[in-house]
């Protein structure tokens, strides 16, 4: 096994485009590292430098204890699972896993155990005489899984593996793809575009913007803690509920006002977290709050933290939880970190409507029970400690 470093890394194209900018990143030895982002983020180009099928324009790429810069990709050692599976259709699933032990003369009796192996793992073994055409889209993901795992390589790369199948099938292969990783113990790169993916498999995170790095952290610490506007904005399902609050001091405590009828006290704890936001008092900042930090208010929740008759707009049942989208009186936030995380034109041009309209929605994920109906208003209350701040220009976090 080995560790996979990017050391200053840079691909330039001859038109001039720079899609990775700069990366410095360490895959560390059997650790398996997610790098995600929008689409043209430069996640792929990263993959396929370290697989050696983009060149580096600049910088150093490192795995276990070699530059491999100006090796070929069999000299690399690596294995990759691709996105379109890539199989043989005149071969049977065992021939296609064992193609590439073949070309290396790799002895026949290592070769019989190595599939077998690798079969029983993934489940396999019946459909070993079976053609690419006779297996369902799952079943062809394992068997190029499965090519990649007789190999016995310092290191796997996955670019989009998932994205072929449907939703359902999805969610059963990432259970299947981090319980492998975890149990062979090999150093794993995987691309996606899916957040949720994202946050689902891998020990670290690495979230890219226009071939940047923007954050690299657990995904844990990603969600609770984002650098920036941009991975607040792309990082969470539903997302982070962004909008423009001006920060007011009343007597000393500080406040956040999203307008006349929404104005709320901030949290020590969310001053800790934040406490640049002490030096923004009088000005407009962006605000963030995740779907789940809110919840009906009651007396037992002072006033000062009642966002009240709020105008519910639509209801989402789904069956353990509810996503009431309600309406706001904070100003969307409107700048090219959040259209890129948004990655999606209709959704941002609806943004800037809000804008333009003065009206907003924002997103409470709540309990199923007694939840309000569409067309009703509804007094909410949401865990102030749990707010984000950002500067509106620079789009960094107020820590």
């Amino acid at each position: 096994m080995a560790k996979i470093e990017f050391d200053g890394v840079w691909k330039r194209y001859a038109d001039g485009t720079e899609a990775v900018k700069d990366l410095s990143l360490t895959i560390e030895d059997e650790e398996f590292v997610i790098l995600v982002g929008p689409s043209g983020c430069g996640k792929s180009t990263a993959l396929r430098m370290v697989a050696g099928l983009e060149t580096i324009s600049e910088g150093k790429l490192i795995i276990g204890d070699r530059v491999v810069n100006d090796l070929s990709p069999g000299e690399r050692d690596i294995a990759m699972v691709f996105q379109s599976y890539a199989l043989y259709p005149h071969m049977s699933v065992a021939d296609n896993m064992a193609f590439s032990l073949k070309m290396a003369k790799v002895p026949k009796d290592d070769i019989e155990q190595r599939v077998k192996k690798a079969a029983d793992m993934l489940g396999l073994t019946e459909y070993l005489h079976r053609k690419p055409k006779a297996l369902s889209g799952g079943q062809r993901q394992r068997v190029a899984m499965g090519r990649a795992i007789v190999r016995s390589p310092q290191a796997y790369l996955m670019d989009e593996p998932l994205s072929n199948l449907d939703a359902k099938l999805r969610v059963q292969m990432r259970a299947e793809i981090a319980g492998l990783q975890n149990r062979l113990g090999v150093t794993t790169l995987y691309v996606t575009h899916d957040q949720i993916e994202a946050m689902t498999m891998g020990d670290r995170v690495a979230v890219l913007k226009r071939g940047e790095l923007q954050q690299v952290a657990s995904p844990q610490d990603l969600y609770e803690h984002p650098d920036n506007l941009f991975v607040a904005g792309f990082i969470g399902s539903p997302a982070m509920n962004l909008g423009c609050g001006v920060i007011e001091d009343h007597d000393g405590r500080l406040f956040v006002s999203f307008g006349e009828h929404a104005v709320v006290r901030l949290a020590d704890a969310a001053l800790d977290h934040y406490p640049q936001v002490t030096e923004y008092v009088g000005r407009e900042v962006a605000v963030g709050m995740r779907p789940e930090h809110f919840f009906p208010a009651d007396d037992s929740v002072p006033e000062e933290n009642v966002m009240k008759q709020r105008d519910v707009h639509l209801v989402e049942l789904l069956g353990s939880e509810v996503l009431l989208h309600f309406g706001t009186e904070a100003k969307p936030v409107i700048t090219e970190d959040l259209r890129e995380a948004l990655d999606d034109a209709e959704a941002f041009a609806e943004l800037e409507q809000a804008a333009a309209s003065g009206r907003q929605q924002f997103v409470a994920r709540l309990e199923p029970y007694g939840a309000p109906k569409t067309g009703q208003t509804v007094d909410l209350a949401f865990k102030t400690e749990h707010m984000h701040f950002f500067d509106l220009e620079t789009g960094r976090a107020l820590r």
